[in-house]
């Protein structure tokens, strides 16, 4: 189907006229805009990852999990979910090439900084 009978489409046809009742709505609403979710669109371009990698690279021991996740808030000056640091920690922690070594529940430091290893 072209891009011109997708318009005779009835699904599409239908979706598009409750989008366009929405815009109708939204624009003749005199409510404030909802904020998205990912209003900051920094965190999407790894800026997690490497203030995550930046903390525990400057650390002089083993770091929590909690203690991490407060770093990295601390250095963006936002808030961040404790499971998107939980979960990167977690999932660079596994595998031959890991970037970090889980050295007990929730303590991770960086692989490179093992003792014997560098």
């Amino acid at each position: 189907m072209g891009l011109l009978g997708a318009y005779s489409n009835p699904e599409i046809q239908g979706r598009l006229r409750q989008l366009s009742e929405k815009l109708d709505r939204l624009a003749a609403s005199n409510d404030a805009p909802h904020p998205s979710a990912r209003s900051d669109r920094r965190l999407r371009n790894g800026l997690v990852p490497k203030a995550i990698m930046r903390i525990l690279s400057e650390a002089v021991e083993p770091m929590r999990v909690r203690d991490v996740h407060a770093e990295v808030e601390a250095l963006i000056g936002q808030t961040v979910s404790s499971s998107a640091v939980k979960n990167w920690l977690a999932g660079h922690a596994r595998g031959d090439h890991a970037l970090l070594v889980r050295l007990g529940r929730g303590r991770y430091l960086v692989a490179t900084a093992r003792p014997g290893n560098g």
